[in-house]
């Protein structure tokens, strides 16, 4: 195509080359409907697709969240109560979701195969511009919010999918400093509304707001559609003009993202927060400070800004955070930079601090940043951070997701403010400026330029209230009663006709003819065959190497695995402790800020950790092992692997200071874990009670945050044996005997790469640990942790082959079957719960887990018939067919080269055959309906062992206190 021509209605506005990332851009523009189109052509068989639409909210009912739930609930093509999930069950999509920003919403899609790309392009296409959310006025009670009541006598409550995710998004303290920095900071635009929804203002959406939201945002005029890979554009084009663009004509539409005015100077706000009713509200406080920086399309200060966010803020070297530290302000010390705005934002936020310290956390930042401006950055940290940036930027490693879809949200950043959308993906420019920046100045001048003459501040204080959780509840409650009482007997009577009307359309099942309006994949359209991961066992240094030959782009991957079996149970905790602070402590040659700028000048980050797994290759079937994981360009693996050999044999813990330093950011960390990610730990300490692996881990769970709570409040007395545990157990953690390595490099630099490592391992201690008595023995339990949360996370699981059961490829489809089907329907469709999961691991564990659920001993009691489900399970041959083929789709994710070499390892050390894997392959492709209710006898036996935990909401749990035989106050 040529410049300004037109082709299925698009002219073709723009060509670019992207050499950073070997692709060619494409911009058109649809002429009759409006519709903007951007195609980011290359070679990645890993195609994307999306259509965006910019949605600013003017309130809080969450109305642009809510029609993003809801334009997935049946259209006019596809006229099904949820073809989203129709899709997931029976896709081989390698992305499906959809995504709802402050100021857009993306429906994006990727898939490797060229029919299915077509389906999922198809469903989507239909469900956004011609949703059955109009005509069916159960998809927002559904989705939103309903009134919920069965009689006369019950209270009034509130029910729905997005109303519930979003109590449990406002039971998280980041989730609500996040709400108050954009209202504070942007009060005149559509940022100082809550696109996802406050569930105070939720009930105040109605059906006729519902309808006009999507009527005026939801058209090609206000669309930007995306494509990235190896695709015949013209044939989409084609496509898109003839089935949807072209049925529409090009309107106005009221959307720009407005620019906030700035500040005559730095706001201040404070807000509160839930916590416990029972819990230490000291030093339980965040404090922030924000600020404008620039607008969408000024990359080069995006750029600058990143990179001094990690070098003044987020590295141990980082000056800012040493200067908050030395202070005693807080614990610990996060900043993040937003760039995916009309205007960017940095913040800066100091955890487990005091109310009255936000004062003097403004003065020590504005007094150190005056400092760096007028004497100067130092340049081995700026060259540091610039280092590690480049490398993330380089590598291109965007693990599951694909990378198209990582282009184009960065795309999304600029097209959305009209700014040119191939902008975003050039680094090269902005690479060398900032090379140069180092020299002249560069980084000062943003410095004063941002951060310290920009007048566009905020400062938030979040602090803890032990009786917001309390209040909120009956504030609700009493609003409800309140409705409740001004209701005639009809009007309540039509509220409990209305619920049951709901709950019976969300029973009845859709039709067989419904179903097939789906496109479908056939069997034969999937690879019979499971992926060969490259591994080769090599020996160096007597060393056993899982050497995976992988092309790389230049980057060395290095995985150790340390035998730990000299570490003791009560050692454990002081083990975890010291792989969070390795590289952060002083090592015989060089102080830990040293070492930070080092590691980001000669690698792409260190990670340290222990971990478990199940594995053949033993008789206890699991083992428990010390990793090392480190990335760096081949050319400069000399210099890291000789940093990392440092490390691990010369670290120091003699340092009080420093060490007291890391007791506190340790233990902030993991409250930060807690209430971001409770349903990550509720799974943590249900599998401790089924396995042995599972036991080992929760030890760095839950128990580790105690450890570190009694650490902190007795560091003097403990200090003296915190350093000799420590020293002794660095050579414990990383010894020669029993190592494993791993190493994922490209073929040509597979010589150059061990020669590097040879110092490394040949200077590992070689001395042999007696092996330490460690019992972990799983007991049964059902345990309810509380806090906080306003919703719940429940779990319940057993160990299959404790019951004679083993593993095969039909549990993986069993899987797919209770996360689309059975527990989407009974937990998320009529509980309202935000989701639900199923796992079957190889070694007996299964679980069923709930995210942001509202009930408790209702999902307990939904678990408990799912082997009477599965023992009456029936489904079409096209059913089955769905479900193999969207269970193939989680078994055939793209890998990135580090997940291959990661992957193969891991199958090794776990002693997973290929022969095994293509055997799970074979079961899976077969699986049939017997074969799923042979299963039932499985999940009746594991549920009968009636091993459960819940973490929720401290007055729910209470209330059913008689389900738990330990109720734990998660945070006192």
């Amino acid at each position: 195509m040529k410049l300004n021509e037109v082709i299925y209605g698009f002219r073709l506005l723009k060509e670019t080359e992207v050499p950073e990332i070997s692709s060619k851009g494409y911009e058109f523009l649809h002429e009759k409907s409006g519709a903007r189109l951007f195609f980011v052509e290359n070679d990645d068989d890993n195609k994307v697709f999306s259509i965006s639409f910019r949605t600013p909210p003017k309130d809080d009912t969450g109305v642009p969240h809510i029609v993003e739930h809801s334009t997935l609930c049946g259209s006019r093509k596809y006229p099904l109560k949820e073809p989203f999930v129709e899709l997931v069950k029976g896709s081989l999509n390698t992305f499906l979701n959809a995504m709802t920003y402050p100021d857009k919403t993306m429906y994006p899609v990727a898939s490797r195969n060229d029919k299915d790309f077509q389906n999922l392009m198809d469903v989507y296409l239909d469900a956004v511009f011609y949703p059955a959310m109009y005509e069916k006025k159960e998809v927002l009670m559904q989705e939103g919010w309903h009134y919920e009541i069965e009689s006369p006598e019950e209270p009034l409550r509130y029910s729905g999918v997005v109303f519930n995710e979003m109590k449990g998004a406002t039971s998280s303290p980041e989730d609500l400093l996040d709400t108050e920095i954009f209202k504070g900071l942007m009060p005149d635009t559509p940022y100082a509304f809550e696109s996802g929804g406050n569930p105070e203002k939720i009930p105040d959406l109605t059906q006729e707001k519902f309808i006009a939201f999507h009527k005026k945002y939801y058209h090609p005029s206000n669309s930007y559609i995306f494509f990235y890979g190896d695709l015949d554009i013209e044939e989409k084009l084609k496509y898109l003009d003839e089935e949807y663009l072209s049925h529409f004509s090009r309107i106005d539409v009221d959307s720009e993202i407005p620019k906030q005015k700035p500040f005559d100077g730095v706001k201040r706000v404070v807000k509160e927060y839930p916590v416990g009713a029972e819990e230490d509200t000291k030093e339980k406080t965040f404090l922030t400070w924000n600020a404008v920086i620039c607008d969408a399309e000024d990359y080069l200060t995006k750029s600058g800004l990143s990179v001094l966010t990690h070098a003044l803020f987020e590295t141990d070297a980082a000056p800012l955070r040493q200067a908050f530290i030395a202070a005693g302000i807080g614990k610990d010390v996060a900043a993040s930079f937003e760039t995916q705005l009309r205007q960017s934002i940095l913040t800066v936020e100091i955890t487990n601090a005091e109310e009255k310290d936000t004062e003097r956390f403004y003065e020590i930042l504005q007094t150190k940043l005056k400092e760096l401006a007028d004497n100067g950055i130092d340049r081995t940290l700026l060259e540091a951070s610039l280092n590690y940036i480049e490398f993330k930027v380089r590598e291109e490693d965007s693990g599951r997701i694909p990378k198209g879809l990582v282009y184009n949200i960065a795309v999304m950043g600029q097209w959305l403010y009209g700014a040119d959308p191939a902008r975003a993906l050039f680094y090269e420019e902005s690479l060398k400026k900032m090379r140069e920046g180092l020299e002249n100045g560069f980084f000062e001048d943003l410095i004063r330029r941002c951060l310290i003459d920009n007048p566009h501040q905020l400062l938030v204080t979040l602090r803890p209230s032990t009786t917001m959780a309390k209040e909120r509840e009956e504030h609700t409650a009493q609003l409800l009663a309140a409705r409740k009482a001004a209701m005639t007997k009809e009007e309540i009577q039509d509220i409990i006709d209305t619920t049951a009307h709901l709950k019976e359309f969300q029973q009845t099942p859709d039709t067989a003819e419904q179903l097939a309006m789906i496109p479908l994949l056939k069997l034969s359209d999937i690879r019979k065959n499971a992926e060969e991961l490259p591994l080769e066992e090599k020996d160096v240094c007597g060393v056993k190497v899982l050497y995976s030959d992988v092309d790389t782009h230049g980057i060395a991957y290095l995985g150790l695995y340390t035998n730990i079996d000299a570490i003791s149970e009560e050692l454990q905790p002081y083990a975890y402790f010291l792989v969070s602070v390795l590289g952060g402590v002083d090592t015989k040659e060089h102080n830990y800020t040293e070492l930070t700028n080092l590691e980001n000048l000669s690698s792409g980050g260190i990670a340290y950790n222990l971990t478990s797994f199940s594995t053949k290759r033993n008789e206890k079937g699991w083992d428990a092992k010390g990793t090392v994981k480190m990335r760096a360009l081949v050319r400069k693996l000399p210099e890291a692997a000789k940093l990392l050999k440092e490390i691990l044999t010369g670290s120091v813990f003699t340092d009080k200071t420093r060490l007291k330093e890391l007791v506190a950011q340790s233990l902030a960390s993991a409250e930060r874990g807690i209430l971001n990610t409770p349903n990550q730990l509720m799974a943590q300490e249900l599998a401790s009670h089924i396995t042995k692996a599972g036991a080992f881990d929760e030890k760095g769970g839950l128990p580790y945050y105690w450890f570190l709570k009694d650490l902190s409040e007795h560091f003097d007395e403990r200090f003296d044996e915190l350093s000799k545990k420590l020293t002794e157990l660095l050579p414990m953690f990383c010894s020669r005997r029993g190592l494993t390595v791993s190493l994922t490099v490209s073929g040509k630099d597979y010589d150059s790469a061990v020669t590097a490592l040879k110092p490394l391992l040949e200077g590992l201690p070689a001395k042999e640990f007696p092996k330490a008595r460690r019992e972990v023995i799983p007991e049964k339990a059902n345990e309810g942790f509380m806090t906080s949360s306003r919703v719940q996370y429940v779990g319940k699981g057993g160990d299959y082959s404790k019951h004679g059961y083993e593993f095969t490829g039909s549990m993986r489809v069993l899987e797919s079957i209770m996360r689309y089907g059975y527990l989407w329907t009974k937990l998320r469709v009529q509980g309202g719960a935000y989701g639900a999961s199923a796992v079957f691991y190889r070694d007996g564990l299964m679980m069923f887990t709930s995210y942001r659920d509202p009930n408790l001993t209702e999902t307990l009691d939904v678990y408990d018939t799912i082997a009477d489900y599965i023992r009456s399970f029936t489904a079409s041959d096209r059913e089955m067919t769905k479900y193999i083929i969207g269970t193939i789709s989680t078994v055939d994710m793209p890998m990135t080269p580090r997940m291959k070499g990661d992957t193969a390892a891991q199958l090794w050390l776990r002693g997973v055959t290929y022969d095994d894997r293509q055997k799970a392959r074979d079961e899976i492709l077969s699986t049939g309906i017997i074969d799923i209710q042979k299963l039932a006898g499985l999940v009746e036996a594991c549920m009968k062992d009636n091993n459960y935990c819940v973490f929720g909401n401290e007055e729910k749990l209470t209330e059913h206190k008689d389900c738990f035989t330990k109720l734990v106050r998660v945070m006192e």
